[in-house]
């Protein structure tokens, strides 16, 4: 058993460095990466497969926290989180993710679910791959009716879907609140923990009378935590400073065709859980 841990111990914190450094590259939380580790990782530690999924989903909320934390800081020190903007965001997020929950509990199937988010991923990074507005040409005078739109979409469909908004906020806020690439990653970055830490704490509180052990915190598996936190934290800063020296057309691009590998994703699990 001791080895089995120290083995999963080498896999997590290896893990936890590329995907924290990916993060902070493309503003991201991480979550579509984090949970697929869990899921092949925790029953080698003989977790209960009938806890894995739920067990797998807290703990990456978790980590996201983390990463979405110290992605939202080097950017605030750096100047480019917009912080004008936020409040607003957080405001269209918070009756979002309610209507998102509702939608899912009450009238649309999860296959149904993620081919929507699916599609919607490939419009957006059909959108910015086109690239029609220069960075520079991005307007000074702020939007806020789509800022709030934008929000309440990142809400919704975290609601809808349990991930963090980071996919949904960054090209709708370069998209359509003609916010420049850099700073929409960054303030995403912010709308992500936001996400993440409730959702967290929805997990501890849901999870606190159904499993008693001491090796979990809720839902969450507190020994994964302990391996990956460390290289996440450093991975992310690093992704921080690529994010910063790499050219604005360059990341615009890299973020596209990260949606578009995460539709694609999404479609063949659903595929092949169908067939």
């Amino acid at each position: 058993m001791l080895s089995h841990i120290i083995e999963a111990g080498i896999v997590l914190s290896i893990a936890g460095f590329f995907i924290g450094f990916l993060s902070g590259l493309l503003g991201k939380g991480g979550g579509m990466l984090f949970i697929p580790t869990f899921w092949v990782v925790f029953p080698f530690l003989g977790i209960p497969e009938s806890i894995v999924p739920k067990s797998a989903v807290a703990t990456s909320l978790a980590c996201m926290t983390v990463t979405s934390a110290t992605s939202a800081w080097q950017h605030i020190k750096k100047g480019f989180l917009r912080k004008d903007i936020f409040l607003f965001l957080i405001l269209g997020a918070i009756p979002g993710d309610f209507v998102g929950s509702a939608l899912t509990a009450k009238i649309l199937s999860p296959e149904m679910t993620k081919v929507l988010f699916a599609l919607f991923l490939i419009f957006m990074s059909i959108k910015m791959l086109k690239g029609s507005k220069k960075e520079e040409g991005k307007k000074q005078k702020l939007n806020y009716r789509s800022i709030l739109v934008t929000g309440f979409t990142s809400g919704f469909l975290a609601g809808l879907l349990g991930v963090g908004g980071g996919a949904v906020v960054t090209p709708m806020l370069y998209s359509f609140a003609d916010i420049p690439i850099k700073n929409a990653m960054a303030t995403s970055t912010g709308v992500v923990f936001f996400n993440a830490f409730f959702s967290t704490l929805n997990y501890i509180y849901y999870g606190w009378h159904h499993i008693k052990s001491i090796f979990f915190l809720g839902y969450i598996y507190i020994p994964a935590l302990v391996f990956m936190i460390p290289p996440l934290y450093f991975g992310t800063k690093m992704g921080v400073k690529v994010m910063h020296k790499v050219q604005a057309e360059k990341l615009r691009k890299w973020f596209a065709f990260f949606l578009l590998a995460v539709a694609v994703e999404v479609v063949v699990k659903v595929l092949t859980s169908t067939f």
